[in-house]
């Protein structure tokens, strides 16, 4: 990973990732007895809810789960391409590298944009609440609508560039597997890919490898993100 790493960017993704926490922090005692939940297409409160711990924090939580399955999307595609097998051609590795750098790219584009999109919508619960910074909340929707287009925008791109490549690999004659080829003795039930040997995260036709314990943190990850939108709520129809 370390190839693919710049430590500056990383300490921006987390001082905009953690930053909204301390903010909300800050401001808590402050709020008023209910706050934002969501916003319509018009940035307006759509519904609220009654001032907590879990309400408040909400989305700044979801950022951090969000942040988390991208940093493992890119770091399995990275090491599950490193470890696949180096009996290959030049034209063939050159294939394999540019297919990893593609990938970081779109997984970084997206970090970088969750964590600008995120802590304004962070920051729109303590614009709404408090009177006197509402005429900052105008801005905070705009920070997440133009990140919003810009992550179309990126993921339009870079899988058009993916695209590219794949039919490149898949029109050349034994062209190189992009991904480490599974171990047919450790398929379980025709589907389910088990196999603790074996480094790589992602894998071909299986998808993942579930004996990773990396694979449970990204499925538990995935499965947090809708519970942190619909979960139980106090809501009440305006504050």
């Amino acid at each position: 990973m370390s190839d693919y790493t710049n430590t500056w960017f990383e300490v921006f993704v987390a001082l905009f990732s953690f930053l909204p926490f301390f903010v909300l922090a800050y401001f808590y005692p402050m709020l008023p007895e209910c706050v934002p939940l969501f916003l319509n297409l018009s940035g307006e409160v759509e519904t609220w809810a009654e001032t907590s711990v879990f309400s408040v924090f909400r989305v700044p939580l979801m950022a951090v789960d969000t942040q988390l399955v991208c940093l493992l999307m890119k770091y399995g595609t990275v090491q599950s391409v490193t470890v696949a097998p180096l009996e290959i051609s030049s034209g063939q590795a050159e294939d394999r590298r540019q297919y990893v750098r593609l990938n970081v790219g779109i997984w970084d584009w997206f970090r970088c944009l969750i964590a600008f999109k995120m802590s304004a919508s962070s920051l729109d619960t303590v614009f709404l609440s408090l009177e006197h910074l509402n005429f900052l909340s105008r801005s905070a929707f705009a920070i997440t609508g133009i990140a919003a287009m810009l992550s179309m925008a990126g993921g339009l791109f870079y899988g058009y560039r993916l695209l590219v490549l794949k039919r490149k690999v898949g029109g050349n004659q034994g062209g190189a597997k992009l991904r480490k080829p599974v171990d047919e003795r450790n398929v379980c039930g025709g589907v389910l890919y088990f196999n603790p040997s074996d480094s790589a995260l992602f894998v071909d036709r299986y998808a993942l490898n579930l004996a990773n314990k990396w694979v449970w943190v990204l499925i538990v990850c995935i499965f947090a993100y809708p519970l942190l939108i619909f979960l139980p709520v106090s809501c009440v129809s305006r504050p």
